[in-house]
């Protein structure tokens, strides 16, 4: 197995609800990394942000993220596994493996956050988000498609997507285009409306 080595780092991302953290723990611990959450980091350094109450969610500038990451990055001797849903671009200190894109089925993801008990509001906005392919292409953007990796979680284990992860590591073929459609799923499924209205 791969050892993620120091001044490297993979990010995990993907819409809240498709596993991240606990892929992002698996991976940290599989490469024998160091599991970091920028949202959790923030706080445990107490760098300043601003909370928006209406949306439920911290406001904090990418160069305070960047700041706090690669102090992080100095201080272990290992490799970063970055578990975030805002995807944000690596500084020259850190050289960037993978971004690991994390994906679910959009009806599958809605049952995920129910059960976290999250507003309907935000439900929608996430699965909206999901459809969309947003978190895909804000790393595609920040990163290019040679250092995505697209993984469907919908239907696999967490020691499953784990593994592709690490995998992911070791390809040299590249992605260019996404490898999931859910516009194109859920309209064959009849069901696109009701998410779209």
């Amino acid at each position: 197995m791969p050892e993620l080595k120091k001044g490297t780092a993979i990010l995990v991302t993907g819409t809240p609800g498709t596993g991240k953290t606990t892929i992002s723990h698996l991976l940290a611990k599989g490469l024998q990394a160091t599991y970091v959450n920028p949202t959790t980091l923030l706080t445990r350094k107490r760098i300043d942000y601003r909370y928006d109450k209406s949306e439920r969610t911290r406001i904090v500038s990418p160069n305070r993220v960047q700041g706090a990451v690669v102090a992080l990055a100095r201080q272990t001797g290992r490799g970063l596994v970055i578990d975030t849903h805002v995807v944000f671009r690596m500084v020259s200190q850190l050289r960037l493996e993978r971004a690991i894109v994390l994906r679910c089925s959009p009806t599958v993801l809605e049952e995920r956050l129910k059960r976290k008990h999250w507003s309907k509001q935000k439900i929608s906005e996430n699965v909206l988000a999901e459809i969309l392919d947003i978190c895909l292409y804000e790393a595609v953007r920040e990163y290019g498609w040679h250092k995505i990796s697209e993984i469907d979680t919908t239907d696999k284990r967490p020691n499953r997507t784990a593994e592709l992860g690490i995998q992911s590591l070791q390809k040299r073929g590249t992605q260019t285009r996404p490898k999931v459609d859910w516009l194109a799923s859920l309209k064959r499924d009849g069901v696109l409306r009701r998410y779209l209205a």
